[in-house]
C-alpha cells in the first residue's frame, strides 16, 4: 500500500514539488523539537530570542574584556610609578632576605637601605618577577591600584619590656648579621 502523499500524486491532486516541500517542512519540525524550539513560535519571534540573547552574550564578553584591560592599565600604572620612584641598589652588598610567596628571596642592599627596609620606611616591590626598592608610601599606592603585586614591609613592632626581664639589660641591635 502506498503512502497518502504517492496516492496524490497519482491522483494528479499534488505534484513532486509539493511533495518535497511538505517533507522538508516536517523534517525541519522534527529538527526543531529536538532542539527543544517552541513549535507555535514565529520565526519573527525567534529571531528576535535570538538576537536577545546574542546581545546578552555580547555584554558580557565586553564587560570580561573592560575588566580585563583596566587590570592591565592598573599594573601598567603600577609598573611606571615603581619605575620613577625605584632606588638604586646596584651597590648593595648586604643581604636582605624576604618571603614571596612560598620562596625566600635575597636582594642585595646597603647598609642605609637595610635599615629603612628593616624600620618600615622603605618596602620591596614585587611586579612581575622583578623587585624594587621604594619608599612605603608609593607601596602602599601601588597596593591600592592593584593586588598583583608583592610589597614586602618590615613588621615595626613596639618593645614591650617585661618588668621582670633577666635580659632587660642586654640590648639586641636589629641590624645583627649572624
Amino acid at each position: 500500500m502506498a503512502s497518502l502523499q504517492e496516492q496524490l500524486m497519482k491522483a494528479g491532486l499534488a505534484n513532486e514539488k509539493q511533495a518535497k516541500q511538505v517533507t522538508k517542512a516536517n523534517k525541519k519540525k522534527a529538527r526543531d523539537q529536538r532542539k527543544g524550539v517552541d513549535i507555535g513560535e514565529s520565526a519573527a519571534d525567534r529571531a528576535a530570542r535570538e538576537k536577545q540573547q546574542q546581545a546578552q552574550r555580547s555584554k558580557q564578553l565586553n564587560a570580561q574584556r573592560d575588566a580585563q584591560q583596566q587590570a592591565k592599565a592598573q599594573v601598567a600604572q603600577v609598573k611606571q610609578m615603581v619605575e620613577g620612584c625605584r632606588l638604586d641598589i646596584s651597590a648593595g652588598e648586604q643581604a636582605y632576605n624576604f618571603v614571596d610567596g612560598k620562596a625566600i628571596k635575597k636582594l642585595y642592599v646597603t647598609a642605609e637601605q637595610q635599615g629603612s627596609l628593616s624600620r618600615g620606611h622603605l618596602v620591596i616591590v614585587g611586579l612581575d618577577g622583578d623587585y624594587s626598592v621604594v619608599p612605603a608610601s608609593v607601596g602602599e599606592r601601588a597596593l591600592e591600584r592593584t593586588d598583583k603585586v608583592l610589597v614586602v614591609k618590615a613588621d615595626v613592632k613596639e618593645d614591650v619590656v617585661e618588668e621582670d626581664d633577666p635580659y632587660a639589660d642586654y640590648v639586641i641591635p636589629d641590624d645583627l648579621m649572624w
